[in-house]
């Protein structure tokens, strides 16, 4: 091999390029001179130089389609490391047969388009690329593991680069001044390998007829029926060639079960690759490459609402169904999709079951069907259906870890960008890894990263730019999902800064509350946060110290506005009825996943949660543990950029009697309380340690209830000042209002109501008889007698 890369070196030289080029204009000229002085093509003087030229034209066909498309001699996982150069492309090689010192090699491998490629992907300038002297042999040997750990073929130019760049950041700094990570540069390379595969996959030329013969398809039978019914998807397979990276094992199942003439269904959920699997089958089919009975077979997707136009009664259907049917069977080279199984299966979609009609001949192997159906509705519709689940292989494709999805999108994007006509950076690509869980919760990846892509792609192809950076994935996500993703712009930093500060003039006497939500807010807007699970408090304390209005503010200040918060009363879900309607996926029911799946990132609200249902309860065990819950439909909603809010009243008492003795609301205070919660069965010891933070709310004094009717009366004073009343409130009043509103049960609930019959009632009567109107200042007070009076001027 060493040789042949010596001789490629040689004769891509630049010296030797110009003497090729030489020599052939030089016959080319001495056969034009020939003809031009009209001698005879049969006299020696003219038969030389063709002969030449042949023979200069035979060694330039046989280098460019021989030589240079040799391929190394051994693969790079078949290689035991005795002699890697055996692995090296011609390519690479010859490089480095021909190169001094590794700073010749860069200097010659950073004019290629495949480096350039890399360069561009990382964002590195070629004014970045410090040239540091480093052993020949290291590179060589770095190069050699990168291959065999992203499973590559063989060593190319650009794992040669890849393997400088590692070496060299230590004294360069390239990566790091550029945010970028060893795995990260690697995943770079590999995109660049998979998108540049000539290099690696140089084989020698090979003639292939691809698709049927002329004539072919005559010799099997029509479908002029089934056409009326079906769309071919062949054609859609063609139009780009389909991948299944990561679904080796699932493709290798369906071709050797529908080899035996058995029929295969695919469970998944949407965007795992079911579509792109079956794509990948009518494309290998219609090319010739899978053999035996599926050798150029038609794939043809069936369109069941068209199948279902105009039927009248069972009795059509079946006939419909027979005559389709046996066309199939006839033709003898058809195989048919069924997408979504569960829409023939009884769903409330079609509310229609074919089951029944399909499984004879399915049995029978007379029609060979690939069918998807989400793994819900299998269990729903198929399981229990023993003689249908019979006639089908199961294949059971899972989400892909998260490196397999990454991969790919990295193989799917050379699609994107060109259809798009836009470059895609690396680190949006990472972005989408990490954000498209948020786009579209029903879906999973790959698929939902695709989407993702491409709807990026569509957005920054209207405004105008040539390429998608991390910034305009981020944007597309939060415009979508109103989650929150990016990092925190100013105005949200100095919020969450001074978010105590905010909720303060909210809540009243609550500072360990305030200062625990206001803790996790930051870590969950900085990434700090167990992203696979929601932030999550218990609140406990007596009714009416502030645990929900703790909430409202929270929501009021972060999320803009109270009607951001998803609130339940969980005294409405006690019973083993309500867990479904509190589930949700009902039609006709707002349960708590119909609420997350429609605002993503809000606050939850679980009033009086031991209240609950013990079913309920058990429930979020799961979603506090793995942030996830499945409705009705087996829809599965993440609720890990939520806030989950619970309060409860249960051991208020204790509470109220510990504080009255004047013990200290500390660690060992709250270590009694739950272990007062866990000996009356209020909460079980796993619910408990699954929250973030239990947060105890004390009992009102004296000052704390003083402070809250100065917040509503400050309250009502911003609405009168909007109809240009100026109202002023004297210390006689509010003191009047703390002593008489307040109620040591209930807390400062009744002060609202107190406030409302007392003051907003007598206000309304003057505002309606026109003692108050535009303009006044009204002063409101008590007299000596106690007794409210107002002042208007």
């Amino acid at each position: 091999m060493i040789h042949y890369a010596r001789i490629y070196s040689f004769y891509n030289s630049l010296a030797l390029k110009l003497l090729r080029i030489g020599i052939f204009i030089w016959l080319l000229a001495l056969i034009y001179s020939s003809l031009s002085f009209k001698f005879s093509l049969t006299t020696s003087s003219s038969n030389i130089p063709i002969l030449f030229l042949s023979i200069f034209l035979m060694w330039e066909i046989f280098f460019r389609f021989k030589v240079i498309r040799i391929s190394p001699l051994v693969l790079v996982k078949d290689n035991d490391g005795s002699n890697i150069y055996n692995s090296f492309t011609l390519e690479a090689l010859s490089i480095f047969t021909k190169s001094v010192s590794s700073i010749d090699i860069i200097k010659t491998l950073l004019h290629k388009p495949t480096i350039i490629f890399i360069l561009q992907k990382a964002g590195f300038m070629e004014k970045d690329m410090h040239l540091i002297e480093i052993s020949k042999g290291s590179m060589a040997n770095l190069a050699f593991e990168n291959c065999r750990n992203i499973n590559s073929k063989y060593v190319t130019t650009m794992d040669i680069f890849a393997a400088y760049v590692l070496l060299t950041e230590d004294r360069s700094q390239l990566m790091f001044n550029k945010e970028l990570k060893k795995e990260e540069l690697i995943n770079i390379l590999y995109w660049a390998k998979n998108t540049n595969l000539q290099e690696e996959n140089n084989s020698p030329l090979q003639i292939a007829f691809e698709g049927e013969g002329m004539g072919e398809g005559w010799v099997t039978g029509w479908t002029l029926e089934t056409s009326k019914h079906v769309t071919d998807i062949t054609k859609d397979a063609l139009s780009k060639k389909p991948m299944f990276l990561g679904r080796e094992e699932q493709y290798r199942e369906a071709i050797e079960a529908l080899s035996r003439n058995k029929s295969v269904l695919l469970v998944g959920e949407p965007g795992s690759g079911r579509r792109s699997l079956v794509n990948a089958l009518a494309f290998e089919s219609f090319t010739g490459r899978i053999k035996g009975s599926l050798y150029h077979q038609r794939f043809y997707q069936v369109l069941v609402d068209s199948l279902l136009a105009g039927i009248q009664n069972q009795g059509q259907l079946e006939e419909r169904l027979n005559n389709i049917v046996s066309e199939i069977a006839h033709s003898g080279n058809v195989i048919v999709f069924i997408p979504n199984f569960e829409n023939i299966l009884g769903s409330s979609t079609f509310n229609t079951d074919l089951s029944g009609a399909l499984i004879p001949y399915m049995e029978k192997g007379i029609i060979k069907i690939i069918a998807s159906i989400t793994p819900g509705s299998y269990g729903k519709f198929v399981e229990p259906k023993h003689s249908l689940a019979s006639v089908f292989e199961i294949i059971k494709l899972e989400e892909p870890d998260k490196d397999s999805a990454f991969r790919m999108l990295l193989r799917k994007t050379p699609e994107i960008e060109k259809n798009s006509k836009i470059a895609i950076s690396y680190k949006a690509i990472v972005s989408v890894s990490n954000l498209a869980g948020k786009y579209l919760q029903d879906r999973v990846m790959p698929g939902d990263g695709v989407r993702l892509l491409e709807d990026t792609a569509n957005a920054v192809l209207l405004s105008g730019r040539k390429i998608i950076e991390a910034q305009d994935v981020t944007d597309k996500v939060e415009a979508k999902s109103k989650i929150a993703v990016g990092a925190p712009k100013e105005e949200e930093r100095n919020l969450l800064l001074h978010l105590e500060n905010e909720l303060s003039k909210y809540v009243v006497g609550q500072k360990d509350a305030v200062f625990g939500v206001s803790e996790a807010l930051r870590r969950l807007r900085t990434g700090l946060n167990d992203k696979e699970k929601p932030i999550s408090f218990l609140f406990l304390g007596p009714t009416g110290v502030g645990k929900t209005r703790t909430a409202k503010a929270l929501s009021s200040i972060y999320f803009k506005g109270e009607n951001k918060m998803i609130r339940f009363d969980m005294s409405e879900y006690s019973t083993e009825e309500s867990v479904r309607r509190f589930l949700g996926g009902l039609t006709g029911a707002n349960g708590i996943t119909d609420a997350v799946r429609e605002h993503p990132f809000s606050l939850i609200l679980l009033d009086e949660f031991e209240k609950s249902s013990p079913k309920i309860i058990d429930l979020f065990l799961q979603v506090l543990d793995d942030g996830r819950l499945t409705d009705n439909m087996s829809r599965t909603v993440s609720f890990t950029d939520t806030i989950i809010i619970a309060t409860s009243n249960a051991a208020s008492e204790y509470i109220r009697e510990e504080v009255v003795k004047k013990k200290a609301v500390d660690d060992n205070f709250q270590k009694n309380l739950l272990e007062i919660l866990q000996e009356k069965g209020v909460f079980r010891p796993e619910l408990l340690n699954r929250f973030d933070g239990i947060i105890v709310f004390k009992p009102l004094g004296k000052e704390e209830v003083l402070q809250i009717v100065g917040l509503m009366l400050d309250d009502l004073s911003r609405k009168l000042l909007e109809k240009d009343i100026s109202v002023n409130f004297d210390e006689k009043i509010t003191e009047k209002i703390a002593k008489e509103g307040f109620d040591e049960q209930f807390g400062a609930r009744p002060l609202a109501r107190f406030i409302q019959n007392n003051i907003e009632d007598l206000l309304a009567q003057k505002m309606l008889k026109e003692e108050i109107r535009r303009g006044n200042k009204v002063f409101v007070s008590a007299n000596d007698a106690n007794i409210i009076t107002v002042a208007v001027s």
